[in-house]
C-alpha cells in the first residue's frame, strides 16, 4: 500500500478491513482498524478545538498502551509534531525537553504528576491519560473526555505535506545539549517500507512491542510500520520473557524485538519451548552492542530468523544495515557476520570516510566515521542549523559512529559515538553525568566512561579527583546522581584519581581515562 501520511494507511485500512485488530493494549483490550480511524478524528478534533494547530508541538510524557497510538495519529492529522519525552526522566531532564520544543499541549499518564507540575510550560494546554488528579494543572481536560467530545465536533481538514515535520525525537551527542531530530511524514513513511522489508514482515504481520513506547524510535519503527501494512501491535508495556514468549503463542506474533540484557534469557526459553515461538518469522537484535557469543547463542536457537541490525534516531528511528538470511552461515561472505551489523538495507547507501571526508576502502579493517545516506533521514535537528549543518552534509549524514565495512559490504560498529554510553539500549551522555557529578562538593574533576557489561552492554564508571581531604562512596555519588539523573545514568563503579589526564590544551584525554578503568 503507497500512502502519503500513516494516517492515509489507517484509514485506508479501515475501509478495507474495519474489523481486524491493530491494536492489543497491555490489559488485553483491543482497537479495531475502524476503531482506531473512528477516535483519531475524534482526538483530531478535539486537539484542534484547544487549539494545536500545524507546526505546533505536542509532547507526550504517556505510558505504554493504544492512547500512546492514538495521540501519534492524531498529532499527525492535525499537522501537529508530536514529541515523545521519555517516561524515566526526572523533572529537571524533561523540563530542558519542554524548554526546547514550547509544546502547544501537554499529553501525560496520571503517573506523571510531578514531571508535569515541574515544567516551564504554563501556558501549554494539558491533557491527562486517566483521572484528573486533585494535583493537575488548572484547566486539565481527560483524555477519554476529549475523545468523547470530539464525536460532535466539525471534522478536521488540514493537508498535510510529506516534508513537514511529524515527529521530533531528542538524540544527543556527548556534548550533552539535548538535539531534537525532525521526521518529516515522508521520512517515516520511508522508514515503515524500508523496515518491512528489512524486518522481512509478512503481509499482516504481527508485532510484539518490547520496547517502550517513550523511547523515540519505537513508534516509527515498529508501530507505524505495522498498522502500515495493516498488521497488529501487540503492546506489552512492562514484559518479563515468560511473558513474552506467552504472548507470542497466544497471538501468533510473527516480529519481535530483544534486547540485549535479555538474550540469554530469551534464547534459554525459546530452546525449551521451540514450539511456542514458531509463529515468529523474525526476532530484531539492534540498539546496544552485544558480543559475538551472545549472538551465536541466539542464532543457535532462532537461525536465519535473527535479524542483527544498525538504527538511529536521524533515520526516523529505522535501520541503516540488516542482516539477511545466510548471513550468519558458514558460507557467509562477511569477514565475522557475528561482529558486524549487516549490509546496508534496500534503499540506503552507507560508507566510512576519514576526517577529510574521503572515502576509506572497504577492505574491513580500514576505520572511519559511518556516513549514511537514506530517504528515511531526518530534515535536522529542531532550532539548532549549525548542528544540522555539520551533521547533513551533501545529502549524508555524518553519524558520529566510527567503523569499517568488508569487501562484502558488512558494517562493523568499533565504537558507538566514541563517548556515547549505551547501557541497556539507552543512551547515557558522559558529559551530562559529569556535570552531575561536578556539582557533588567533594569532586574536584571527573570523566564519565562506558565500561563492559555482561548484561547491560555498558556500564557508568565514574572516574573522580577530589579536593584535599575530600571523601567519596559510590553509595553517596549514587544517592547525589539520582536527584537529577534517571536511574540508569548514575554510576554503577567509582574510580578515585589524584587527577586527570590531560593534553596540552587541557582536554580530558578520555583515552587514556577509558585505558586506565579497562584496565582496572
Amino acid at each position: 500500500m503507497t500512502c502519503a501520511t500513516i494516517t492515509e494507511c489507517v484509514d485506508e485500512h479501515a475501509s478495507r478491513q474495519p474489523d481486524r485488530i491493530a491494536l492489543v493494549a497491555p490489559d488485553g483490550c483491543t482497537r479495531t482498524y475502524a476503531e482506531l480511524s473512528r477516535t483519531v478524528r475524534s482526538l483530531a478534533r478535539s486537539l484542534s478545538r484547544l487549539g494545536a494547530e500545524p507546526g505546533d508541538r505536542i509532547a507526550a510524557i504517556v505510558d505504554d498502551g493504544i492512547e500512546y497510538v492514538e495521540l501519534y495519529l492524531a498529532a499527525a492529522r492535525v499537522g501537529a509534531i508530536i514529541v515523545p519525552i521519555n517516561t524515566r526522566l526526572t523533572p529537571t531532564e524533561a523540563a530542558v525537553l519542554v524548554a526546547d520544543c514550547t509544546p502547544r499541549v501537554i499529553v501525560w499518564s496520571a503517573d506523571h504528576l510531578a514531571v508535569v507540575n515541574g515544567l516551564p510550560a504554563p501556558d501549554a494546554e494539558t491533557v491527562v491519560i486517566g483521572d484528573v488528579p486533585d494535583a493537575a494543572p488548572p484547566g486539565t481536560n481527560a483524555f477519554d473526555t476529549l475523545v468523547h467530545q470530539g464525536d460532535t465536533l466539525p471534522d478536521v481538514a488540514v493537508a498535510v505535506n510529506g516534508d513537514d515535520p511529524f515527529i521530533i525525537g531528542y538524540t544527543s551527542g556527548t556534548t550533552g545539549r539535548p538535539k531534537g531530530a525532525v521526521m518529516t511524514h515522508r521520512s517515516v513513511a520511508a522508514i515503515a517500507e524500508s523496515n518491512t522489508r528489512a524486518y522481512r514482515l509478512p503481509e499482516r504481520s504481527v508485532c510484539a512491542l518490547t520496547g517502550s513506547m517513550s523511547f523515540v524510535a519505537t513508534v516509527p519503527a515498529h508501530v507505524l510500520t505495522h498498522l502500515r501494512l495493516g498488521g497488529t501491535v501487540v503492546i506489552l508495556g512492562r514484559w518479563s520473557v515468560p511473558q513474552l514468549v506467552d504472548a507470542v503463542e497466544r497471538h501468533r506474533v510473527t516480529f519481535t524485538y530483544i534486547p540485549s540484557p535479555l538474550i540469554e534469557e530469551f534464547a534459554a526459553a525459546a530452546a525449551a519451548a521451540p514450539a511456542r515461538i514458531a509463529s515468529l518469522c523474525s526476532v530484531l537484535h539492534s540498539a546496544s552492542k552485544a558480543g559475538p557469543d551472545k549472538l551465536r547463542t541466539l542464532y543457535a536457537v532462532l537461525g536465519d530468523t535473527l535479524i542483527e541490525g544498525l538504527g538511529m534516531t536521524e533515520n526516523s528511528g529505522g535501520l541503516v544495515t540488516a542482516t539477511r538470511p545466510g548471513d550468519f552461515e558458514p558460507t557467509s561472505p562477511a569477514a565475522d557476520p557475528f561482529a558486524s551489523v549487516g549490509r546496508s538495507v534496500e534503499g540506503t547507501a552507507i560508507k566510512v570516510v576519514d576526517e577529510n571526508g574521503v572515502e576509506l576502502p572497504r577492505d574491513g579493517t580500514s576505520v572511519g566515521e559511518i556516513v549514511v545516506r537514506s530517504p528515511a533521514l531526518m530534515r535536522g535537528y529542531w532550532n539548532m542549523p549549525e548542528a544540522t549543518a555539520a551533521a547533513l552534509v551533501g545529502g549524508w549524514y555524518y553519524t558520529g559512529d566510527l567503523g569499517s565495512i568488508d569487501a562484502a559490504g558488512f558494517v562493523y560498529v568499533s565504537d558507538r559515538r566514541t563517548d556515547l554510553i549505551v547501557s541497556g539500549g539507552m543512551n547515557v551522555y558522559p558529559s551530562e553525568v559529569e556535570t552531575t557529578i561536578a556539582n557533588h562538593p567533594s569532586v574536584a574533576e571527573c570523566a564519565v566512561i562506558g565500561a563492559p557489561h555482561p548484561r547491560w552492554g555498558q556500564s557508568v564508571v565514574a572516574v573522580v579527583a577530589l579536593h584535599p581531604d575530600a571523601h567519596l562512596t559510590l553509595d553517596e555519588l549514587q544517592d547525589h546522581c539520582r536527584r537529577t539523573l534517571a536511574s540508569y545514568k548514575k554510576p554503577t563503579r567509582l574510580e578515585i584519581v589524584e587527577s586527570l589526564p590531560r593534553t596540552t590544551s587541557m582536554k580530558i584525554r578520555r583515552n587514556v581515562v577509558r585505558d586506565l578503568v579497562l584496565d582496572a
